[in-house]
């Protein structure tokens, strides 16, 4: 599965890399830091702490307009003590006069990635992160530089992110072995806990 992952996120920079240098004149990029503000686990008391966790985006697109923009987009947010890499496609459309001030708005949908978690694993069990769904609409505005094609880039937006913690029991050798469609091949037992966080995302950047 983490192979899988992998090769998803590097398929991501190849599609991003061919893009800009097969449409040179037509490529869009973006790039953005920023806070996720949301809530955190449950305390003992029922009540959430609030978070405040770090995001970096970077969206890498074609004009398929003048004023619509596709490609993909992928980064790092960090979540309390889980790192996941996003990747997803992603679209952005402008409203305004050329070298004026415009407002823009965004959609990004695809998934998450936890290769950067360290997975953990012995001759008795295994665990190990894995990211889900990711849907984050944005809006914005954008502030041409006097000179040059780039852009100061001012945005918020929401980010609903999916991540499951896995951990089995291995089957041992001599041991009666439990079958069963919804087990992985050589686990005798699998639990699982799922995250979702809710983010309210804060952002500034370039765009260029």
């Amino acid at each position: 599965m983490i192979a899988q992952k992998t090769k998803l996120l590097l398929l991501g920079f190849l599609l991003c890399s061919s893009i800009a240098m097969a449409q040179e004149k037509k490529y869009f990029g973006q790039a953005e830091v920023g806070f996720l503000y949301g809530r955190g686990e449950e305390d003992w008391d029922g009540n959430h702490v609030k978070r405040f966790d770090v995001t970096f985006m970077t969206f890498n697109g074609v004009h398929i307009t003048k004023n619509h923009v596709l490609g993909f987009s992928t980064g790092l947010d960090q979540y309390e003590d889980i790192s996941i890499i996003p990747i997803a496609l992603g679209w952005r459309a402008f409203l305004g006069k050329d070298d004026k001030p415009k407002l823009f708005g965004a959609l990004d949908l695809g998934g998450g990635s936890a290769v950067l978690e360290e997975n953990y694993s012995d001759e008795w069990s295994r665990s190990w992160y894995e990211g889900g769904l990711l849907i984050s609409p944005s809006a914005g505005f954008s502030f041409p530089a006097k000179k040059g094609k780039t852009a100061l880039s001012l945005s918020i937006a929401y980010k609903r992110q999916a991540v499951t913690y896995f951990q089995g029991t291995l089957s041992q050798p001599g041991s009666q072995s439990i079958t069963s469609d919804l087990l992985p091949p050589g686990f005798n037992s699998m639990n699982e806990k799922n995250y979702l966080y809710r983010s309210f995302v804060c952002r500034v950047g370039l765009m260029f």
